[in-house]
């Protein structure tokens, strides 16, 4: 699915490295469609700081995490997260999306692609997540086996502008990558896609292509792809999809469904790391006890958010 899927994953979710992991995360939206916005609240369960080791998990040498506490880089993390209001997608603190670092990253993957194009288009995407997209901390909690969790809010205002918009700059940095496809098929490349699909790439987006969709509850990301390309779309793969999608194979592409049209409430969840400690959990109590909630208040303030009830 390479650069298809890619692109349109980048827009969705904007990648950093991090080292405080959590072991599982659910997602529940709904599509206010009266109020064209879609409302998601995200619960974080099992929140520690790894243990690992290296350039990316430390600030050097003697910043080690242990089982009781965080390291340096961790706590900074963390905190930026209380700070800046930093939500999460499925992948352990990696993929996230930040309102003061959004411009930053997408002009990055943009112009860190040569084939990539940055123009009106991509200036309005960022603006239009910049006064649309809402992030915020609900707070932190235990579980009934006394396992540190957090819960935020995204609301996203204008929903039909902010997909049009993903929608339009999905195309065209796809387009502009066309030609680097076609080289790369020429030059035998081992990852090179196959030449059905990058006829049928160009030839459908010689008109507008809607890769993703919200109708109802109903959300879907399309791909544009021939079956060369299915066919290496494997179980394995598939099986990295959090709970709650479901994949739809199409003639001349791939569907990933969440939620149905009528359905109240659109979820999703995902098992992601093993290996808990009490160290995260150690620091929230430490420096931010007023920060831990019960249950209870964490579960009523997300559910009268997702009604739009104060």
């Amino acid at each position: 699915m390479k650069y298809s899927l890619s692109s349109l994953i980048l827009f969705l979710c904007l990648t950093f490295s991090s080292c405080i992991e959590f072991e599982r995360e659910k997602l529940s939206y709904i599509h206010d469609v009266d109020k064209d916005e879609l409302r998601v609240t995200l619960t974080y369960e099992g929140i520690f700081g790894n243990l690992d080791k290296g350039e990316y998990t430390q600030k050097n040498r003697d910043d080690v995490a242990t089982h009781e506490s965080l390291n340096q880089l961790q706590i900074d993390q963390l905190e930026s997260v209380l700070r800046e209001k930093r939500a999460f997608f499925f992948s352990n603190w990696i993929a996230e999306y930040s309102k003061p670092s959004v411009e930053k990253m997408l002009k990055s993957i943009i112009k860190g692609n040569k084939h990539g194009k940055f123009g009106d288009p991509e200036n309005k995407l960022i603006e239009l997540l910049h006064k649309n997209v809402d992030v915020q901390n609900v707070g932190f909690y235990k579980n009934k086996v006394g396992k540190l969790c957090g819960a935020q809010t995204v609301k996203i205002s204008n929903i039909s502008q902010v997909l049009a918009s993903a929608n339009e700059v999905i195309q065209r940095q796809i387009i502009a990558h066309i030609p680097q496809l076609r080289k790369e098929l020429e030059e035998k490349t081992p990852s090179a896609w196959s030449q059905k699909t990058i006829d049928l790439i160009e030839k459908k987006l010689e008109n507008k292509f809607e890769f993703i969709q919200l109708e109802g509850n109903l959300m879907t990301f399309s791909t544009i792809l021939a079956e060369a390309e299915q066919k290496k779309v494997n179980e394995d793969i598939l099986k990295d999809w959090p709970s709650g999608t479901r994949v739809k194979f199409r003639d001349e592409g791939i569907d990933v469904k969440i939620g149905g049209k009528d359905d109240k409430v659109g979820k999703l969840s995902k098992k992601c790391f093993d290996e808990y400690q009490s160290n995260a959990l150690n620091y929230i109590e430490k420096t931010h006890g007023e920060l831990l909630l019960s249950p209870r208040n964490i579960g009523n303030q997300l559910t009268n958010f997702l009604n739009a009830e104060k």
